[in-house]
């Protein structure tokens, strides 16, 4: 089967992990993912058709064997949440670990068709994909990285608390204070998260620059997929580990803390978002 091509110029860039996909329409997502690709340097005519029929290919592909793979993870969090024991952190490590899993299955396929791809641009085109790189850069630390550290968390609480709502409904202000407390002493690991992807932006670069083969480019951005923590120093992994360690326990606080109108809205989002995966995937 052909190896397909997604948006992994977007992924170098952000490591969007679909949401952006969903937000626009997963039956448009073909388009969006064109318009990114071909946004990020200056593609020639069968460089860009290579890109349609890449994307084209994936959604298929994506359609076929993922969707099902998502089904079967929101059952399993919807047999979680339907349980009467009691929730616990290591259920959330188990969760997040298989979203870590479909997220790597997701953009696997992408490594070989974009490393074909890159191998082929040309100075002009290396120079426009590294102000591209720049310009989503500076707009993510201008939003994320603006104003003092108290900024910063207070901003985060309110971006988590907006999720939150979106699954559960809404907090009591009672609820509200202990999750802006527990978010606002979580670490603050974004910065890390920007620097770490603009360091293998500088790498990815370096290898293009020097004219590396389909191969060595490839495996580095295969190793970028599947072994984050390779590039990050000892310290930067224990912040990541101390980061996703209190992230986990979080979940488990908000969880004990919801109410039973609160757990009905989230299995009922839950079989929503089941029902909208199992009618994309039907619609072949």
């Amino acid at each position: 089967m052909k190896l397909r091509l997604i948006i992994i110029f977007v992924l170098l860039a952000s490591m969007l992990s679909g949401c952006a996909i969903i937000s626009v329409g997963y039956n448009y997502a073909d388009a969006y993912l064109r318009y990114s690709i071909n946004s990020y340097t200056s593609f020639n005519d069968a460089q860009k058709e290579i890109i349609h029929k890449e994307v084209d290919d994936f959604m298929q592909w994506h359609r076929n064997y993922m969707l099902p793979e998502y089904v079967s993870f929101l059952r399993e969090l919807q047999q979680t949440a339907q349980s009467d024991a009691a929730l616990k952190k290591q259920d959330v490590a188990r969760l997040r670990s298989r979203v870590r899993t479909l997220y790597v299955k997701t953009l696997q396929p992408t490594v070989r068709p974009a490393a074909s791809l890159l191998s082929a641009v040309d100075e002009e085109q290396i120079d426009e994909l590294v102000k591209s790189f720049a310009k989503e850069n500076n707009k993510q630390k201008n939003k994320e990285l603006d104003g003092s550290l108290d900024d910063r968390l207070r901003k985060r609480s309110e971006r988590t608390i907006d999720f939150l709502e979106n699954l559960v409904g809404g907090f009591s202000d009672k609820q509200l204070e202990k999750i802006r407390e527990m978010s606002h002493q979580l670490p603050y690991a974004t910065a890390l998260y920007i620097q770490v992807r603009e360091d293998n932006q500088a790498r990815l670069v370096e290898l293009l620059k020097n004219k590396k083969s389909e191969a060595e480019i490839s495996a580095f951005l295969a190793a970028w997929l599947l072994t984050p923590d390779a590039n990050r120093s000892r310290d930067e992994q224990g912040t990541m580990r101390a980061f996703e360690n209190a992230s986990d326990e979080m979940i488990v606080s908000v969880y004990q803390m919801l109410t039973d109108r609160q757990k009905k809205t989230l299995l009922k989002n839950i079989q929503k978002y089941i029902d909208i995966f199992q009618d994309l995937a039907s619609n072949t």
